[in-house]
């Protein structure tokens, strides 16, 4: 029997090396929003970070961390059950977008959007509100450098910016679970996703 055809995809799949971490990155710019992607057994694969905000302040403290690794196990078992897209409020009061990356007809990774506002808050005072809980909860200790991280926080407005996002989420799961497997190129993917989405060309 051929050996190939008894291979897992999850063992062919890599998303580690190649271009990308590298378009991870593009579309973190592009769009002002952080990405992560993991594969199915919940190993953070790539984590881009571009740029430093609450969740990673949030993160550095060892309760934060804890709760979400709890979050995203969540999140990506009920990915496993569905196999569907959907979006989640995590315990620190952000929206994760999350979408299942198959291939073969198997879940091979998860690729997310998060810290995102769930609705727009025009003051610190408004942010204190909703977000002064997580200081005590998670042992956070610079109040004013936490605060200060949100301007660099996105709100989407319900409806069409969300919609929109996870379409885009959705097509980007997708093209990436083809490209890992196939060793597609840069321009190949870029006028695949191009096709899709006119805001392709400001990357």
């Amino acid at each position: 029997m051929n050996s190939k055809i008894d291979l897992n995809v999850n063992s062919t799949v890599t998303f580690q090396h190649g271009q990308v971490p590298h378009l991870l990155q593009k579309f973190e710019q592009l769009t002002g929003i952080a990405l992560s992607l993991r594969s199915s057994t919940g190993e953070v694969v790539v984590k881009t970070d571009y740029f430093h905000g609450p969740c990673s302040i949030i993160r550095g403290t060892e309760r934060g961390r804890q709760r979400c690794r709890r979050t995203y196990k969540n999140i990506e078992d009920r990915l496993l059950r569905r196999k569907v897209p959907f979006v989640n409020v995590c315990y620190a009061g952000f929206l994760v977008f999350a979408a299942p990356i198959g291939f073969r007809g198997e879940m091979v990774g998860t690729l997310l959007g998060s810290q995102i506002l769930p609705q727009q808050l025009s003051s610190r005072f408004e942010t204190e509100v909703f977000f002064d809980h997580i200081l005590a909860a998670v042992g956070i200790k610079d109040p004013e450098n936490f605060y200060r991280s949100f301007q660099k926080v996105r709100y989407l407005r319900p409806d069409f910016q969300r919609e929109t996002f996870m379409e885009f989420l959705e097509k980007l799961a997708d093209n990436f679970a083809r490209m890992a497997f196939s060793g597609k190129t840069w321009p190949e993917f870029f006028r695949e996703m191009k096709k899709e989405f006119r805001t392709f060309g400001n990357i």
